[in-house]
Formats: structure tokens, C-alpha cells, sequence
């Protein structure tokens, strides 16, 4: 499996220092009589090498931990989008549940980790209600009974991975769980359709009374930090009108992604957690498809999961989809490839 010194490699390029969070804006949006959309953007200090990875129904799992893995099969097929072929860090399954994972740099504490129970790593945490559950409602009633833990990577310097997690589905649910203290905290509730980072997300939604629009009298803030694109998103995903197809709800959640996110040169060498965004993604769950802009191409691309075979026994495949950005063109459903199964990053001790 890959070593740990990978994995800080990918998400942390070097930055040597515990606050390694990096900005991301997930929002939710479910037009009354539309569609539901889910846009989320990806800030980072470089290119994860994005990709597409088909997983068909009944893969045989086993969490990524070196002491008593938990272990599952697939009840769903899924696409996740990938990082460095040893994460899921976002996806659909084919029943239209949806999942991102986002960074908590403050608060997340996943507890110590306690080999006599089963384990799952991180890395994983998305993929597992990806390939269990159907719904928000049905992934959020499993977690308040989950029998095993979910351990952090440990990077070089000590400090763990540390993460939040979104759930939403073609209803129009949503739930946020965050671990706090080493218990699961779970935010379940159709209006929480936005998500960026720290601090904790009962601090955010209080923050957000504070704004017009939310009850209070503070004007739109325009800092890049993880507070005020909650606002912002907040304020933008309420002020969207009605799409007249699905394409044009596509576009209009794209346009508050973009509002949202941090433009190339504005990093701040003092803030490691402010980072440019690198790409976004918009998933369409009432019709399956999965868009994908890279910010440093002129294009946007999509895959249609609803043409996509999850059957039982089928290998898994992968389009790579950061690296070839610039050779895809609109649907490349049609360019998914044979792959071998994807191995998710452990910690090694």
C-alpha cells in the first residue's frame, strides 16, 4: 500500500506546519419543481491529478489500517473523482447519494485510535457511504451506530488528516458530519446546503445570522477565508433563479462556484490554508451527470453516470481527467478505461 510520506506529498506539498487545511465550497441547490445540484470547488497548492474512477457493485473491501480493518462489500456502484490513485475525496453512487470531503484544520479530531475496535482509514471515509448507502437520511442513521473507527493519516510532522464530510441526495437532503472530541457530530438538514472549512459548522450557520438577507446588518464579506465564502455562497445559491433545463441549473450553480473561489496569485504565503482553486465540479443528482472545470483549461467536460454499467464482476475503470483535460471535449462518458482496483493510502508504522 502507499506509504504515508505519499500522501503528505499530495495534500500537503511541503508545507510544514499544522494548520494544513486547504479551502474548499461545497453548496447544495434544489430549485423547487428542478433538478438538485451539487457544486463544490477544489482550492489547493497544485494539481491532484483528478480522476474519474468507475466502482462497480460488490467489491470486497478492507479498511485501510494496519490493526483490525473493517471490512464491507459494495452494496452500490459509484464514480468517484480521485486524488493521486489512493483517495476519494468526492462521488456519486448510482442511487444518486452524494459525497465530499472537505478540510476542518481546528477542531476535527477523529479520537485515539483503539485497535481492539475495526478501522477504516480516512481515505476511504467518502467511499464507505458511497457503497452502503442510498440516502442521506439511511447513511446518517447508520453513522450514529457505527461499530468501527476511522483513523488520520499521520504526516511527517505529526499532524493528522483532518476532515469533514457532506452528504446529499437527489431529494434534496443534506447532512455535514464532523468529529469533534472523537465523537461524530451530524448536521442533518435540507438547509444545510453550505459548506466550506473551519470553524466548526454550529459556529458557521451562527456566524451567518450576523449577515443581511440572514437576520442581521454586516454587508457581503469579500475575504478568501473559509467564513466569508460561506456567506457568500450562502447569499449567491439563495438569489439563483429558475433554471429553464437542466443545463442552464448546471451553468447557474457554476456561476456561484466561481464566486466562491480563489483566484490564481492570490494565495497567501502566511495563510497555507488559502490556497488558488484548481478545479470544480457540479453534479447534476436527479439526472446523473457529473461535470468537471479545471481552471487552467478552457473547458468544461461531463460523464453521464446514468449510462455507466455498475454490474456485479465488471472491472474497475478510470479516465484521467486533470491530466487529459485539454484532449477532452463535452461528454466523455465514452472514455472511461480498463483500471486496476484502486488502492487506498494507509498509514504504515
Amino acid at each position: 500500500m502507499r506509504k504515508t510520506i505519499c500522501f503528505w506529498t499530495v495534500l500537503c506539498v511541503g508545507l510544514l506546519t499544522a494548520s494544513t487545511a486547504k479551502p474548499c465550497t461545497r453548496v447544495l441547490w434544489a430549485p423547487e419543481g428542478g433538478h438538485v445540484y451539487v457544486g463544490r470547488t477544489n482550492d489547493w497548492t497544485g494539481k491532484v491529478d483528478s480522476a474519474f474512477r468507475l466502482f462497480p457493485r460488490g467489491i470486497d473491501r478492507v479498511g485501510a489500517v494496519t490493526q483490525n480493518p473493517h471490512k464491507w462489500t459494495s452494496k452500490y456502484g459509484s464514480v468517484a473523482l480521485t486524488a493521486y490513485d489512493n483517495a476519494t475525496h468526492q462521488g456519486v453512487n448510482e442511487k444518486g447519494l452524494s459525497v465530499h470531503v472537505l478540510y476542518l484544520a481546528e477542531v476535527c479530531d477523529f479520537g485515539k485510535r483503539d485497535p481492539r475496535m475495526e478501522g477504516i482509514g480516512v481515505l476511504q471515509w467518502a467511499q464507505y457511504y458511497l457503497d452502503n448507502y442510498a440516502t442521506v437520511a439511511e447513511a446518517v442513521e447508520a453513522q450514529k451506530s457505527f461499530a468501527f473507527q476511522i483513523e488520520p493519516i499521520v504526516l511527517p510532522n505529526g499532524a493528522p488528516t483532518m476532515l469533514h464530510v457532506s452528504l446529499e441526495d437527489k431529494s434534496g437532503d443534506s447532512a455535514v458530519i464532523e468529529y469533534i472530541g472523537g465523537k461524530a457530530q451530524i448536521h442533518h438538514d435540507r438547509r444545510y446546503t453550505v459548506m466550506t472549512n473551519e470553524p466548526a459548522y454550529q459556529k458557521q450557520i451562527e456566524n451567518l445570522k450576523q449577515y443581511r438577507t440572514f437576520g442581521g446588518d454586516k454587508p457581503l464579506p469579500g475575504e478568501r477565508k473559509s467564513m466569508d465564502r460561506f456567506v457568500r455562497a450562502a447569499v449567491y445559491v439563495n438569489a439563483l433563479p429558475k433554471p429553464a433545463t437542466p443545463g442552464e441549473g448546471a451553468a447557474y450553480i457554476f456561476s456561484v462556484m466561481r464566486n466562491t473561489s480563489v483566484p490564481f496569485g492570490l494565495g497567501d504565503p502566511e495563510k497555507p490554508n488559502i490556497s488558488p482553486t484548481y478545479f470544480r465540479t457540479v453534479v447534476d443528482l436527479t439526472s446523473g451527470q457529473y461535470y468537471f472545470e479545471s481552471t487552467l483549461a478552457p473547458n468544461v467536460v461531463w460523464i453521464d453516470t446514468s449510462k455507466l454499467d455498475f454490474s456485479k464482476g465488471l472491472d474497475e475503470q478510470e479516465l484521467k481527467v486533470e491530466k487529459r483535460i485539454f484532449e477532452l471535449h463535452g461528454d466523455v462518458t465514452s472514455q472511461f478505461e480498463k483500471a486496476k482496483p484502486l488502492v487506498f493510502g494507509v498509514n504504515e508504522h
